[in-house]
């Protein structure tokens, strides 16, 4: 969060500001997933780019609660034209 307050390059950023619909495996009803954060950026090549971004455990990637709400994410991202990037330990360290 420090890093995209001082970043140039970060044009707007929010945490779990955008809900996204999606059924649960687990009971079959409609949910509400936060993504952890929305991120517009400026890209190497000065292109604007939003975001939305998840942070997880490398483990948790294959629970099916959070396939469920990550595919969803993905189609609400796609439709907006949206990237949509689930981060963990792997990626950040």
């Amino acid at each position: 969060m420090i890093y995209c307050d001082r970043s140039e390059n970060i044009l707007e950023w929010d945490s779990e500001s955008i809900h996204i619909p999606y059924i649960s495996p687990k009971d079959d009803r409609w949910h509400n997933y936060y993504p952890d954060f929305y991120i517009k950026y400026k890209d190497k090549n000065d292109q604007i780019i939003k975001a939305l971004i998840e942070i997880k455990p490398h483990f948790q990637k294959k629970w099916d609660v959070n396939v469920a709400k990550w595919d969803a994410c993905q189609k609400h991202c796609d439709k907006k034209k949206m990237e949509f990037k689930v981060l963990t330990e792997r990626e950040l360290f």
